[in-house]
């Protein structure tokens, strides 16, 4: 549990300052917090780390 709130504030702070529109930010956040498990593994293969998609 503490790993997941961990990788959900280093997921948040990636979001956060990123260059992309607010409402996409916001969105990401809203996604990463309400699943918190779910959400890091989409945000991580979608834009994060993983992703081919830079925010």
């Amino acid at each position: 549990m503490v790993l997941v709130a961990i990788l959900d504030v280093v997921a948040l702070f990636f979001v956060l300052r990123s260059g992309i529109e607010p409402g996409r930010k916001l969105v990401w956040s809203v996604v990463i917090i309400v699943l918190p498990v779910v959400g890091i593994i989409m945000w991580a293969w979608a834009a994060g780390p993983l992703g081919k998609v830079r925010l």
